[in-house]
């Protein structure tokens, strides 16, 4: 993303528990996408919720015990919910999951496999984290349209991502 088309933009966060460490709902101005930050141990609780439901990217969070780097883990799942399950009960390492899926549900397996493809990608490149992912996923086969599309999500992503702590993404300023 270039810095040269910066251009201003409004990100609301709603706390549906009314505390600033329980889950965050997450939108950006002019944009279709929806990001969550569930803590772990708030996971049960939230789970039955209409974003959990959905086709979507997820980033789990958590330190290592032996490096100074934040550990990320990078998934797409259909339904988000699942795949949250199966990594709470199998994965020691995260205590924040971050997810973002479509709110007009227009995100699709494909288009999830390939921002989960960029993500992973776009981490090792800036080596601000330790990834636990085993493996890098290729992209998908994808129409043009649906390429742009996956892009454009990414691109919005990538914005709101380092408002909510994340800034494992980006290159670090020379």
């Amino acid at each position: 993303m270039s810095t040269e088309t910066s251009k201003p933009f409004s990100i609301r966060i709603f706390m549906p528990e009314g505390q600033a460490d329980g889950l965050k709902i997450v939108e950006k101005s002019n944009w279709s996408g929806r990001g969550v930050v569930c803590p772990r141990a708030l996971l049960s609780t939230h789970r039955g919720r209409d974003e959990f439901a959905r086709t979507g990217i997820y980033i789990l969070v958590g330190q290592s015990d032996a490096g100074r780097l934040p550990v990320l883990y990078i998934g797409q799942a259909d339904p988000i919910r699942r795949r949250l399950g199966d990594h709470h009960a199998r994965k020691e390492f995260w205590n924040t999951a971050v997810f973002f899926v479509s709110k007009d549900e227009n995100l699709n397996k494909a288009h999830v496999s390939h921002l989960e493809s960029r993500l992973i990608r776009l981490a090792k490149e800036a080596k601000r984290c330790t990834l636990d992912n085993a493996n890098e996923p290729t992209l998908p086969s994808m129409s043009e349209m649906d390429i742009a599309d996956a892009e454009g999500f990414l691109e919005e992503m990538l914005l709101c991502l380092p408002v909510l702590g994340i800034t494992h993404f980006a290159k670090p300023k020379s």
